[in-house]
């Protein structure tokens, strides 16, 4: 009885001790790591593999550009810059900033527009009326399709779902002055008692 108690402590003693072992070895290999300049890699989430691929995928067009403001390790937060070759908007640079959830594409972007713009889609503190990133959205879509969505506000302004009603009337009613408005707005003007800094 004693020596089967005897054994057993020295298997459980034995146990431990390699388990230390192991420990320790993991230790002394992570000490290695980092000396040997190796940085320890951060398990991505799978918000962040997808937007890697929707990056990796980009189509972007003579017009469009991306840039990572806190360098190229943070996926989830970038902006894109759109310059309109043609339409109201064109010879304007307009910036809009992507913040992106880890759980994406399950959750569609925020998307806001840090140049202010006259644009009956697009409010005065950056908010963007575009249905893909709100009740349309799908996981199916992707980076790019917000792109296109985004250029597509800026070739065809839509007056019958607003964000600065204002805006959407005066292109209803009188596309002449919208034309007029848009124009002093990207000089760097006032409209309605508004100043839009210049961004053309």
């Amino acid at each position: 009885m004693f020596y089967g108690l005897l054994m057993l402590r020295s298997e459980q003693v034995l146990g431990n001790m390699i388990k230390l072992f192991s420990v320790k070895q993991k230790q002394k290999e992570a000490a290695a790591d980092g000396v040997s300049g190796k940085v320890p890699t951060k398990k991505q989430s799978a918000g962040e593999l997808r937007v890697q691929k929707d990056i990796s995928e980009l189509n972007l067009s003579k017009t469009t550009s991306i840039s990572f403001p806190n360098g190229k390790d943070d996926l989830l937060n970038f902006e894109i810059t759109i310059r309109p070759d043609e339409g109201y908007y064109m010879g304007g640079t307009f910036v809009f900033s992507f913040n992106i959830s880890p759980i994406y594409p399950h959750e569609a972007p925020k998307v806001k527009c840090q140049t202010k713009v006259y644009h009956p889609n697009i409010d005065l503190e950056g908010k963007v009326c575009l249905n893909i990133l709100r009740e349309d959205w799908k996981p199916v879509l992707s980076i790019n399709s917000i792109i296109y969505g985004l250029q597509y506000l800026f070739l065809d302004p839509n007056p019958d779902d607003p964000l600065n009603q204002e805006a959407a009337d005066v292109l209803k009613d009188h596309p002449k002055q919208f034309e007029a408005n848009v124009k002093r707005s990207m000089a760097g003007g006032f409209i309605n008692g508004h100043y839009f800094p210049r961004c053309i």
